[in-house]
């Protein structure tokens, strides 16, 4: 079996490649220099570039042809193909890899649309690793992961508003009061959108809010909750043992938050993906 993804997932290419997972490219194209690997030179280098540009990237999704390259090569191998993507709400990737199944013609491809990005795609990436190495079939786990998809949410925090700003996603003037008092919201991707869930004044009182996703008791304790940071991993690694230590969590890791996301919340800010038992209302 070929499990693709795309580089929204975050992970970097030495983890993928541990995992027997394929990688198609999101791009994140500035005007002189385009970032499309996921490596930790790349996020490095794209972060710096963040912080000193005026205008932000343009993200360029993968052409049908990346998947179709992969789609051919798996059929001659007879290999089924597990395809799970970013959220179609937030890019076209999945609509590419739809059309390059019809241009194709080959049956045992299954695509799952994640409706998840960056940790929150990685959790599902993993769990189809997982699942694989259990014995399941491609259309088994991706008949598993539409159930769990819709049970998978990821928070985070973004330390300033200038790129939601630059992005259009809020206005000047939002953007110049906030930062001024300090105001932090709490974002949660739902339904496959990013959504402003809350708003709390300062960092503590942000995370807090972010973690109360996890006082409701209702964590699906059968699956990790996971962290990530974008260029700031002290930051990241304080507020995934703080919240460890607080809800006695037993597995989580630390990861990074790559171009996608990452051009939107800008350095310095927190992410958190976990799995409940049931879907919010």
């Amino acid at each position: 079996m070929k499990i693709i993804t795309d580089t929204g997932s975050d992970i970097f290419e030495t983890e993928a490649k541990a995992m027997g997972v394929d990688l198609v490219p999101i791009s994140a194209n500035f005007a002189d220099v385009i970032f499309d690997r996921n490596t930790e030179e790349n996020f490095k280098a794209f972060y710096e570039k963040l912080r000193s540009e005026e205008q932000l990237p343009v993200s360029s999704q993968p052409s049908p042809a990346a998947f179709l390259e992969k789609y051919e090569a798996a059929e001659e191998a007879g290999e089924e193909v597990l395809v799970i993507l970013i959220s179609s709400k937030l890019s076209g990737t999945y609509n590419g890899a739809v059309l390059a199944k019809e241009m194709c013609g080959y049956e045992k491809i299954y695509i799952v649309d994640s409706l998840q990005a960056s940790l929150s795609l990685r959790l599902l990436v993993e769990y189809a690793v997982k699942l694989k190495e259990e014995g399941k079939s491609a259309e088994e786990i991706a008949g598993i992961l539409e159930e769990v998809k819709n049970r998978t949410y990821l928070t985070g925090v973004p330390s300033t508003l200038l790129y939601l700003k630059k992005g259009g996603r809020i206005s000047p003037v939002v953007a110049a009061v906030g930062n001024v008092m300090g105001i932090k919201p709490v974002l949660l991707l739902r339904n496959g959108e990013i959504e402003g869930y809350s708003k709390a004044r300062g960092m503590k009182a942000a995370k807090s809010g972010m973690q109360a996703f996890l006082k409701k008791g209702e964590v699906d304790s059968c699956m990790p909750v996971e962290f990530a940071h974008s260029n700031n991993p002290e930051m990241g690694e304080e507020f995934r043992k703080e919240t460890m230590e607080a809800f006695s969590l037993t597995e989580s890791s630390l990861h990074e938050v790559g171009m996608a996301i990452g051009t939107h919340i800008g350095p310095d800010a927190l992410l958190m993906a976990f799995i409940l038992k049931e879907s919010m209302k």
